[in-house]
């Protein structure tokens, strides 16, 4: 009864609840070295952040979580409680694509036993757990294009009923899309794949001679990356298949249009978070960093028009390689960006 309630306050805030605030970053707040550690908390205290986001890697050839993965997250979650963070995302994030051509040719025998290992090693943390059971699966890299939203139904449903078998009142997200295809013809759009995993329509509705037992999707609420690099927020766009912060009112649309087939519930299309977002700063798709400031400040008004209840920004610091979007540069050095993600309410 005690975890149910908690989850309630999570996935059903009051209507004058403010939009919660998340950081994620892949390097620091796993770290070994202490003082990584509390760069990271440090700043999500002083930014107000009540929820973080991480993972656990899986290739596809194990059935268990390493056991040092497991610890830093455990780590994480304590120091994160101590630094005012209540709830911890925990995804699958596996690169299957790089290792498989058809998404058929996983495990999912493995897939089910590694997901409930995961739930078993991680309970009795000071923090809520949400559960993704698999990050950008529309990126071939991550799962294999080929048969892969049929497959993408399968690894959902097995890890919320794995999920729900040993913790019964913990939360199950569905979606961690990246929000357009970098490549047509390796990756898929979000609206498409969703389209494909539900058996829809154009018109997003059931398709004829599709069966809702293949096509529904369990989860408990829906969660977005609406990152999109270069373009101002207040520009709409006008697109059902890519699906960014520019369109969030397009997506509440059809996904309450899902709902209507039954292959999604009602409850979890109008529970919608966004866990991924931010602005690059080195590479070919990098703006500058003022604009980056003000951009994000237009993402967050967007994002509360339109009810959304987190918006997690990715990631504190710069990596050694790829995905430089730093509150701060590899140095340390403060961006922009870093005071507009604090004044965010």
């Amino acid at each position: 009864m005690a975890l149910s309630l908690l989850a309630g306050l999570l996935l059903t805030p009051s209507a004058s609840a403010a939009i919660a605030k998340g950081l994620m970053d892949e390097n620091l707040p796993r770290s070994d070295d202490p003082a990584l550690r509390a760069e990271f908390f440090t700043e999500a205290r002083k930014a107000k952040v009540s929820f973080a986001r991480t993972f656990i890697h899986w290739d596809g050839t194990v059935d268990f979580p390493f056991p040092h993965e497991v610890e830093s997250i455990r780590r994480m979650a304590i120091e994160g409680a101590a630094n005012g963070i209540s709830t911890l995302y925990v995804g699958f994030n596996g690169e299957l694509g790089r290792r498989y051509t058809d998404a058929r040719q996983i495990d999912l025998g493995r897939y089910r036993t590694l997901v409930r290992k995961s739930v078993e090693a991680l309970r009795g943390l000071p923090v809520r757990l949400v559960w993704s059971p698999l990050n950008e699966a529309n990126y071939a890299s991550q799962l294999p294009k080929r048969h892969g939203p049929e497959v993408w139904v399968k690894l959902q449903n097995i890890a919320y009923d794995e999920i729900k078998a040993v913790d019964p009142g913990a939360i199950v997200v569905a979606g961690e899309l990246a929000p357009y295809a970098r490549n047509k013809r390796t990756s898929t759009d979000p609206g498409l794949w969703w389209r494909r995993a539900l058996g829809l329509t154009s018109k997003w509705r059931a398709q004829r001679g599709t069966d809702d037992a293949d096509h529904t999707v369990k989860a408990d609420a829906i969660t977005l990356h609406a990152y999109d690099y270069k373009v101002d927020p207040n520009k709409r766009l006008r697109s059902e298949k890519q699906w960014t912060i520019r369109n969030l009112a397009t997506q509440r649309r059809l996904l309450a249009r899902a709902a209507k087939t039954g292959r999604l519930t009602r409850v979890a299309t109008k529970r919608l978070y966004i866990t991924e977002f931010g602005y690059l700063f080195r590479g070919s798709q990098r703006i500058g960093e003022a604009r980056a400031a003000t951009y994000l400040r237009r993402a967050w008004r967007i994002a509360k028009r339109n009810k959304v209840r987190s918006f997690l920004w990715f990631q504190v610091r710069d990596p050694g390689a790829v995905f430089f979007s730093g509150l701060r540069d590899g140095d340390g050095n403060d961006r922009k960006v870093l005071e507009a993600f604090r004044s965010l309410r």
